[in-house]
């Protein structure tokens, strides 16, 4: 019964430096957790702009073709396409703050969705 009151300062030592391991691995493992679902969805997001990036274009190239048609001018297409795009990013300027909010929402929602999934995981 006294040897199970006794403790020894190295038994609590080496319990604590069990305790600071397990609880490393953990946290690497949580961060493994999450970087392994960040990763993944970040790649499908380029590769997905990459494509609507190439969709915007060729569709762009044949308005412009379809309105140099239209004009008897390539040129004028061309230039009225373009013309289109100025007033997109005029667009995007004057409403950057809007959409700054919108995106920071969305990553929040995101970053939030993820947490509570590593929550429920526990």
């Amino acid at each position: 019964m006294e040897d199970q009151n006794k403790f020894s300062i190295k038994g609590v030592i080496q319990k604590l430096k069990e305790y600071v391991e397990n609880y490393t691995n953990l946290a690497y493992l949580k961060f493994v957790r999450r970087i392994s679902k960040i990763i993944p969805g970040m790649a499908v997001s380029i590769i997905s702009l990459l494509f609507a990036f190439f969709v915007v274009f060729y569709l762009s190239m044949a308005l412009a073709f379809y309105i140099g048609e239209l004009f008897k001018s390539y040129a004028m297409g061309f230039a009225i396409t373009g013309l289109f795009f100025v007033l997109l990013i005029l667009l995007v300027a004057m409403l950057r703050k809007a959409i700054k909010k919108l995106l920071t929402d969305i990553c929040v929602r995101i970053f939030m969705r993820l947490h509570n999934d590593d929550d429920d995981d526990e």
